[in-house]
């Protein structure tokens, strides 16, 4: 079978031919039909993921959406190493897969459930999202952070506030649910200033780095006597950095409380199950909009490259030439 196969940690994978994958008494063999492309695809490629692959070479891409042998489609994940969700075929437990409803199409069920996942579960598991609260979303302008706006929404929020530094993307995501957007590309006496004009219940981080020690610098008392207000933050992604430089006044002088939340997290895996049914109900009814574009499997070294995305998901396509 065709399939995009990696070689070496860091490099690209190359669109070639691999062994067919068999699947033991309790697997079943999956017919792909669209994989999405993301981050953390190419983090675990490239090592930096703290599940990054231990054995090479190894087919990529972490979930998709394919058929069975009996014709059922379904989403799934997990998928046997050394077999990717990137390929031809592949080989995946049968309780890792999960039946799609007629109204989602293979693109949007590909693209949507690892970045709404990633907003969804924390403000459920984690900030436990009050009705009315404010939610900030750093990395706004990414598809996760487009999507988290929608969930946001959805969830209850009263009021979401979107950052990122996409400035073409940022003017759209009122769009989206956005109530207010802050460029987090502007110098930092200015970025402070826009974050202490608003007042925070929850923070989606995905981006940690430097935006994230502005905020931190933002949220940082000056009066041993004040009254602080409470904001959980939740990091998520680190597309500004792996790292931020802590200062023990941002926690000791505010109501700061800052979480993670991740494969490998506190997050009960039935939570997951459960989310998935609502996913597809607001994604067939149009209540959760995700851009994406088809590509060719065969042009898997091209696309793992591209940077020019404004917020959109590729979406990897065996059977698409």
């Amino acid at each position: 079978m065709k399939a995009a196969v990696l070689h070496t940690l860091g490099d690209s994978p190359r669109y070639e031919d691999f062994p067919d994958p068999q699947p033991s008494e309790k697997e079943v063999i999956v017919h792909v039909k669209a994989a999405s492309l993301k981050n953390i695809d190419k983090a675990i490629a490239n090592g930096s993921h703290y599940d990054a692959h231990r054995e090479l070479p190894v087919v990529v891409g972490i979930d998709g959406v394919g058929s069975l042998d009996d014709g059922t489609r379904v989403f799934c994940g997990g998928a046997r190493p050394p077999y990717g969700m990137m390929a031809e075929h592949t080989v995946v437990s049968r309780v890792r897969c999960l039946p799609l409803p007629d109204g989602v199409d293979d693109d949007t069920a590909a693209a949507l459930p690892n970045p709404a996942l990633s907003s969804w579960l924390p403000l459920v598991w984690r900030a436990h999202l009050q009705p009315g609260e404010t939610v900030l979303i750093l990395g706004a302008t990414g598809v996760a952070g487009k999507l988290a706006i929608q969930i946001a929404k959805h969830l209850g929020a009263g009021r979401v506030v979107a950052a990122g530094r996409n400035q073409h993307v940022l003017e759209t995501l009122p769009d989206l649910g956005a109530d207010a957007t802050i460029a987090l590309d502007q110098p930092d006496e200015q970025l402070i200033a826009a974050f202490r004009r608003e007042a925070f219940d929850v923070v989606l981080d995905y981006v940690w780095g430097h935006p994230t020690e502005v905020l931190l610098d933002a949220l940082t008392g000056h009066d041993l006597m004040g009254e602080s207000r409470r904001l959980r933050l939740i990091e998520i992604g680190e597309m500004a950095g792996p790292t931020i430089s802590l200062r023990a006044a941002a926690l000791r002088s505010s109501a700061v409380e800052i979480y993670g939340s991740g494969g490998g997290s506190s997050i009960p895996h039935t939570a997951i199950f459960e989310t998935f049914p609502q996913l597809w109900a607001l994604a067939a009814s149009g209540k959760l909009r995700v851009d994406t574009e088809a590509v060719p499997l065969a042009d898997i070294e091209t696309a793992w490259r591209r940077t020019d995305l404004d917020g959109r998901r590729l979406v990897i396509k065996p059977a698409l030439h």
